[in-house]
């Protein structure tokens, strides 16, 4: 049987218009990301000897809030927007906000973002 069955679901994101339960060789179905998530490889599938081609990923983006960063006494090293997107994989580098010290616990300043989530460095009140 050189059909397929449908497209399979992806994290961070879904095939577009109706599933169909039978695909023809050669037919496609096209794939899109969650809104704030960025597409790696080509969102576009075709059906080949009953197998799908390769599928596309789509990576969870991570916002840091002006919030978040309050809480935490801290801003971002580089930028000076209100909030911060960056993809899974990125970094975004911290430091203390003026008057602040970095916690002797706290993560890394050069915060990674996993999976849609930033583990935030934390700064105290200092000399």
């Amino acid at each position: 049987d050189m059909t397929c069955g449908p497209p399979p679901e992806i994290a961070g994101g879904r095939v577009q218009g109706a599933k169909k339960a039978r695909y023809l060789p050669g037919e496609r179905a096209r794939y899109q990301c969650w809104q704030g998530a960025e597409m790696t490889g080509d969102g576009t599938v075709s059906c080949q000897y009953g197998t799908w081609t390769e599928l596309p990923k789509c990576k969870a983006a991570c916002t840091a809030s002006e919030e978040d960063m309050n809480t935490n006494n801290i801003e971002p090293r580089w930028i000076t927007f209100r909030k911060l997107y960056t993809v899974s994989g990125d970094f975004i580098e911290f430091q203390c906000k003026r008057g602040f010290t970095a916690d002797p616990a706290s993560p890394p300043f050069r915060a990674q973002c996993v999976q849609g989530t930033i583990e935030y460095p934390r700064c105290k009140p200092g000399k």
